[in-house]
């Protein structure tokens, strides 16, 4: 099964994301600049041609290219998944560090929410050895780019056995048990891995990003909900932990956590065994 270039096509809800000025953007913002009261409100919808190359592994041996927009003000973004954020990063490091020790992604079926760019789905499957990575998206622009960046990056798979592929999801419809059933089939029972890199930033999509996150995850012992939290001026890691035990999950913590509880969380169902 080929990448995401020659997927079966598929009609996608049209959607673009809607963007909440209130957010506050990853980072230095830098000085203060004068909008007029106007601008900073608007969107910005320039074409995702700028380049991002990330470099990875402990030595910054391997790197990945990818297109975007690079915006100084990444929340005013009329779809904010065609810009790399923090939460991001710090997954892929994360995923990088757990391939060279124990790998959580090897041979793993894999979902990610709110792919963005593209990054973490990629070093799953091409550095992690993900057997299956599925890359989701509500946004069709960021899918579209996304799809860009799968390509860009990874010439074929090395083997019939394994896919990585770019799907629309838009969470807590009720097709996300259709999207599970259809490709989660293999396993009949979700997937192995579900990863979500900056996609806990908004009270009114909390829930129901878990709600998201346990109805695609496999109820198999060792299943792992793993999320990546930058505090980005709205939701706290108190809210995120707070919904995890709403949800029966037990977690473990990032053993570097930033400020504001920044960091990568491993979360598992009570009942079973990290």
């Amino acid at each position: 099964e080929h990448h995401s270039q020659q997927e079966e096509e598929e009609e996608e809800e049209p959607w673009i994301e809607d963007v909440d000025s209130d957010d506050e953007p990853d980072g230095d913002l830098g000085e203060e600049e004068d909008y007029g009261g106007v601008a900073l409100f608007s969107t910005d919808q320039r074409d995702p041609n700028d380049e991002f190359t990330v470099s990875l592994g402990n030595n910054n041996d391997k790197s990945i290219t990818l297109t975007g927009i690079k915006a100084k003000y990444p929340h005013l973004l009329q779809s904010t998944g065609m810009t790399l954020w923090k939460g991001s990063k710090m997954l892929c490091d994360y995923l990088i560090k757990q391939e060279s020790a124990t790998s959580v992604c090897c041979d793993k079926t894999v979902i990610e929410l709110g792919a963005g760019l593209g990054l973490c789905g990629i070093v799953a499957y091409q550095y992690c050895q993900a057997s299956q990575v599925i890359m989701t998206d509500g946004d069709t622009d960021t899918l579209s780019n996304l799809r860009k960046n799968v390509n860009l990056n990874i010439q074929s798979p090395p083997d019939s056995t394994r896919s990585i592929l770019c799907k629309q999801l838009l969470w807590g419809k009720t097709n996300v048990q259709a999207f599970c059933d259809k490709y989660a089939a293999a396993t009949n029972v979700g997937f192995d891995v579900v990863m979500g890199g900056d996609v806990a930033y908004a009270q009114e999509s909390l829930e129901i990003l878990f709600e998201t996150a346990l109805q695609l995850l496999s109820t198999k012992v060792g299943s792992l909900f793993i999320l990546s939290f930058a505090f980005r001026g709205g939701v706290t890691i108190q809210d995120v932990l707070d919904c995890a035990k709403r949800h029966n999950l037990k977690w473990v913590e990032p053993q570097d956590k930033g400020d504001n509880g920044d960091g990568v969380y491993v979360f598992s169902r009570a009942l079973t065994d990290l």
